[in-house]
């Protein structure tokens, strides 16, 4: 009985050491856009398309190298018994045949000149696509981020009005029982308390609503328990307007893809102009052969052979295919072009309505700042006032709302000018 309870005791020590206490894994701001670099998908789609375009690169440069190919038979064979001018011949075996052969070509032509200039352009414009996305992923990220510290930092407000509320009703119900206080404002106090306990309700829905975008935002798998930090990272940009657009349209990513994409299509039309130049092909082909011939008596040979010459071609009519194609790709080059200005203006009103818009924060957030220190002054004075009687509860209620409204306004407002700088550095193509 003894050893049973020992074995029991040493199982269950066993069992207690290897539990161990699983805490949630709390990711910064940086961690969340690592992670959402490697997993969302139009990040992993961008880069399979420049993957793409590095291969089309290679394959028209691989146009002005030669097609060398190669083979190798082997064969054996038995003939059966002819007849030929009632002479027979007896069935036989003959063989192995044995063949190697090696050829090469290489055509040069201009429209392959141009053909990889216009992939290579098409590469730089998948490269910049990519890193374009991921750009805007950051962006969104970022943007994510801040909206979840705006909703934690809201909560936390709410939380201090309920606590708030929560105090002032014990004090008007103590000077109701005193008879210095009428119960109308009990009720007032008690509808204020219930109302800000609401209020903290929706304040967590939405904590939990921002922290499951963000979450998804970010790549992360929903099953997992997951924190962020709450670390408040302010930002500042202290450059003039002319400065973030001159380095907007050097370094913007998608203004500089449709740049490439307008110098593809450019090529291509030179490519389909080309075509009507003539085409040089030179070529060669090596053979040597070990084997047996059958007929008229069996006997073995073999012979190696050297052939090789050039070609020029030119297509003289083929039913207006090339002027077809020469027509769209002008088309495609003028559409180039108009989507390269479009882009161009779009980076500017952006830059310039972000760079706007944080001015505006900026000055926002000061008043914003003055507003709360204001608020808690008149927060004081008022409850000095109303436990002196020379204050309704109306009074109270009111410097109650406005102190709330005042510090809610004071957190939109900062993360506002966060928000209103990421989204300047994504308009000037900074991550």
């Amino acid at each position: 009985m003894r050893l049973r309870y020992a074995v029991i005791t040493l199982l269950i020590i066993s069992v207690l050491s290897g539990v161990t206490v699983v805490s949630a894994e709390t990711l910064t701001l940086d961690q969340c856009i690592e992670h959402a670099l490697k997993t969302r998908a139009n990040v992993i789609i961008a880069r399979g398309r420049e993957s793409l375009a590095g291969k089309d690169k290679l394959r028209a440069l691989g146009n002005f190298l030669p097609n060398v190919d190669g083979s190798y038979s082997y064969s054996k064979a038995k003939q059966s018994a002819i007849v030929i001018d009632n002479i027979t011949a007896a069935a036989q075996d003959y063989g192995p045949d044995k063949s190697l052969s090696i050829s090469a070509g290489a055509t040069f032509s201009f429209s392959n000149v141009f053909n990889y200039l216009g992939a290579r352009a098409s590469h730089g414009a998948a490269h910049l696509a990519a890193i374009d996305t991921e750009q805007e992923l950051i962006y969104q990220v970022k943007t994510a981020y801040y909206n979840y510290l705006r909703a934690v930092q809201s909560e936390e407000v709410n939380e201090q009005a309920v606590e708030r509320s929560k105090e002032q009703l014990k004090l008007v119900e103590s000077r109701y029982e005193l008879g210095s206080a009428a119960y109308s404002d009990v009720l007032s106090q008690r509808v204020q308390y219930g109302t800000d306990r609401l209020e903290l309700l929706k304040a967590r829905n939405n904590t939990s609503t921002s922290k499951a975008l963000l979450s998804y935002t970010a790549g992360l798998d929903p099953n997992k328990e997951v924190e962020f930090s709450t670390v408040e990272d302010m930002r500042e940009y202290e450059g003039t307007l002319e400065q973030a657009t001159n380095f907007g349209i050097s370094h913007e990513p998608g203004y500089l893809s449709s740049l490439k994409d307008y110098s593809a299509s450019r090529y291509g039309v030179k490519t389909t102009l080309a075509e009507y130049l003539p085409s040089f092909t030179a070529f060669a082909r090596y053979t040597d052969f070990v084997g047996t011939q059958a007929f008229p008596v069996v006997f073995e040979y073999s012979f190696n052979s050297l052939t090789y010459g050039f070609q020029i071609s030119y297509s003289i009519f083929d039913g207006f295919g090339k002027q077809r194609e020469i027509g769209r790709s002008k088309i495609s080059r003028n559409n180039a072009r108009a989507t390269l200005s479009d882009t161009k203006n779009a980076v500017v009103q952006q830059i310039r309505t972000a760079y706007a818009d944080i001015q505006n924060q900026k000055e926002g957030l000061l008043v914003a700042e003055e507003t709360v220190a204001a608020a808690e002054e008149d927060m004081k004075i008022v409850q000095e006032r109303y436990n002196l009687g020379a204050a309704t509860i109306l009074d109270l209620l009111k410097a109650q709302e406005n102190l709330k409204r005042a510090q809610v306004s004071f957190i939109n407002t900062r993360f506002s000018l966060n928000l209103s700088i990421a989204n300047l550095d994504n308009s000037m193509g900074k991550p």
